[in-house]
């Protein structure tokens, strides 16, 4: 009633509660409905977006509107293909004419010019099958591409819960699915559906021949085609089977290199080898009985179309006796029967492969529609943040109808503040920080900072306000340089030396013969725990952070590294909001804030010295920690 516009953030229909943000205060207030309405005007401006972009579900249908961005290469190749199956007619009406004219009658003169327009029309032939594979190839390459950008695009914009929820080697193993997908379009499959379209030609010359050796034909073909559908769910099922196998040994072999050391140190290498064998065994008996399916599959295919050329020998030579077909007519009939039923055949030979590809484009559909982090076409990017943090009852399963890992959270931090967050492990101090940094999402309540709900921020902007250090740190494979500069490569080097005398890395640095351009190898593996530690440090700092995490950053930290880090500590949390996860509560001590955390709940707040006085959670942790 005032004349200002009060937006609405959230409504709670069974606690008939509304929460609006204030301009004035440039806060989100807690309203019931009576109080909201009685300064209400009854006036309200509605505003939507679509949320959702409207995209094609990931299937064959993704690759036919792919494919319908070529309209014009389409038609060049479909018009290649008629062509080539009109020179398919050349050879057999070739073949007839010698046998029943030039043969019969001796005439040299002919036999000539049919030598000589043959040979032409093989080059043609060549040239025009050259052209249309390679404009093909082309064509199948350039989407090929496309779909291998898309596909990592994507799975590195999927939610951090995808991840957690899935074996590393699954994943591996369903983007690897792009393999069968590449080699199943590079084996010219479009190419060979075009020629059983345009294979029809020859059916229809067949017909002028002898309908009765054409329906025999087309009988025998049908025959080989029902079998391979019938054994398809079979064949389904075999192939989901190898594949289910091939994942599990994928995903053991990956947690076998990645655990090496634990390996090694606890003797596990027989008990390995025994688990790996069993997987192997899985894996190699299910790969046998799908090829021993397909080799069936193969062998009856093979049986009916040999059984099928001795029908038209048989049957055909019968009529000629009889004189209603010549020699030359059923030796070119034969060619005819073989041009019609060799693509229909390889086509039913390639549906094995088909049935693979399919389940290859279901798996790389787990990935490609999954919905991204981001799916907000407006989301919301701020010149800079403060860094006010702010929890409004917060809970969080990792799962719908699992346990709460948090529950009832609420607590603000001001910008600038240093919070310590301590607690006994599976207390849910690292899922508080998770959610700060949107990798995970409420399941219920709202977090703010700077006032605005974090679901509206864009992620990866968001992301880059944040600096985290967490326990045990990934380093990729490069230099020190690169990796202290991985998320502002253009960084100076001036820049990046700064950082490292803050997080106390320049110390062990400067002694590497290389300095700065020291590999460290993958993961790291040439540096210590602490040497990747305070290398992670500065990583986090060159983005010059308005919040900085702590996740039991220091606890890898030999005495002498934690001291340097906590000498700079001051320097390292000036002008930014810091939160600090320690079990080490001497790390804490100092910070304007400490939150005791137990079961998912606060417990207590406040310095040290008052949680200390109060001789309640803190101080019984506190004293356990100084006997």
């Amino acid at each position: 009633k005032d004349g200002e516009y009060r937006p609405i953030i959230r409504a709670n229909k069974e606690k008939k509660e509304l929460l609006v943000y204030d301009p004035h205060t440039m806060k989100p207030v807690l309203m019931s409905y009576d109080e909201f309405t009685k300064d209400f005007s009854g006036k309200s401006l509605v505003l939507k977006h679509r949320v959702f972009t409207e995209k094609i579900k990931f299937g064959f249908g993704w690759f036919l509107k792919e494919i319908l961005n070529y309209k014009k290469i389409i038609f060049e190749v479909l018009l290649a293909s008629f062509v080539i199956q009109l020179f398919g007619l050349v050879t057999p009406l070739f073949t007839q004419v010698i046998l029943d004219k030039v043969l019969v009658h001796h005439s040299i003169s002919t036999l000539d010019v049919l030598a000589i327009a043959f040979l032409v029309v093989t080059i043609f032939d060549f040239l025009l099958n050259y052209m249309r594979n390679y404009v093909f190839v082309h064509t199948t390459s350039k989407i090929d591409a496309k779909l291998g950008a898309k596909l990592y695009h994507h799975l590195m914009a999927l939610p951090f819960g995808y991840f957690v929820v899935r074996q590393v080697g699954n994943i591996i193993a369903r983007v690897r699915e792009l393999d069968q997908i590449r080699s199943f379009i590079a084996n010219k499959s479009v190419t060979v559906l075009l020629d059983v379209l345009f294979s029809f030609v020859f059916l229809a010359v067949m017909f002028l021949y002898s309908v009765k050796l054409t329906f025999m034909v087309m009988g025998f073909v049908f025959v080989i085609a029902l079998i391979y559908l019938f054994a398809t769910p079979k064949f389904r099922e075999r192939l989901n089977e190898k594949f289910n196998m091939g994942a599990e040994q994928n995903s053991f072999l990956v947690e076998s290199v990645t655990g090496v050391e634990t390996v090694k140190s606890l003797a596990l290498e027989g008990a390995m080898q025994k688990r790996w064998e069993d997987k192997l065994a899985d894996y190699v008996s299910a790969s046998f009985k799908l090829s021993n399916f397909g080799f069936l599959l193969g062998g009856l295919s093979g049986m009916l179309q040999k059984l099928m050329t001795i029908s038209i020998l048989y049957f055909g030579v019968l009529m000629v006796i009889k004189g209603d077909l010549t020699v030359g007519q059923l030796i070119a009939f034969q060619m005819f029967a073989n041009q019609f039923s060799g693509p229909v055949l390889r086509l039913v030979n390639l549906w094995n492969e088909f049935q693979q590809t399919l389940l290859s484009v279901d798996r790389l559909g787990d990935i490609l529609n999954t919905p991204t982090e981001q799916r907000n076409e407006k989301a919301i990017t701020l010149a800079q943040i403060r860094g006010d943090i702010a929890f409004n009852k917060v809970n969080f399963a990792y799962k719908p109808g699992a346990a709460m890992v948090l529950k009832d959270l609420s607590f603000s931090i001001q910008a600038g503040m240093s919070v310590g967050i301590i607690g006994r492990s599976g207390s849910g101090k690292s899922t508080v920080t998770k959610i700060i940094q949107r990798l995970y999402m409420p399941t219920e309540g709202v977090v703010f900072v700077d006032g605005v709900d974090i679901r509206h921020f864009d992620p990866k902007w968001f992301r880059t306000k944040i600096g985290v250090v967490l326990q045990e740190n990934y380093l990729f494979k490069g230099t020190i340089k690169e990796n202290i500069a991985m998320a502002r490569p253009n960084a100076s080097m001036d820049e990046i030396i700064r950082v490292a005398r803050i997080s106390g890395a320049d110390t062990f640095i400067s002694e590497f013969p290389e300095g700065y351009d020291t590999e460290v190898g993958e993961r790291g593996s040439t540096l210590s725990g602490g040497q990747r530690q305070r290398v992670a440090i500065a990583r986090a700092l060159l983005v010059d952070p308005r919040i900085l995490i702590f996740d039991e950053a220091t606890s890898a930290l030999d005495y002498e590294s934690e001291k340097i880090i906590n000498a700079n500590l001051e320097k390292i949390k000036r002008g930014r909001t810091t939160i600090i996860i320690a079990h080490r509560l001497s790390t804490v001590k100092d910070c304007d804030v400490i939150i005791a955390m137990d079961k998912g709940q606060i417990v207590e707040a406040g310095t040290h010295e008052e949680l200390m006085a109060k001789k309640g959670y803190y101080h019984h942790l506190y004293t356990q920690q100084s006997i």
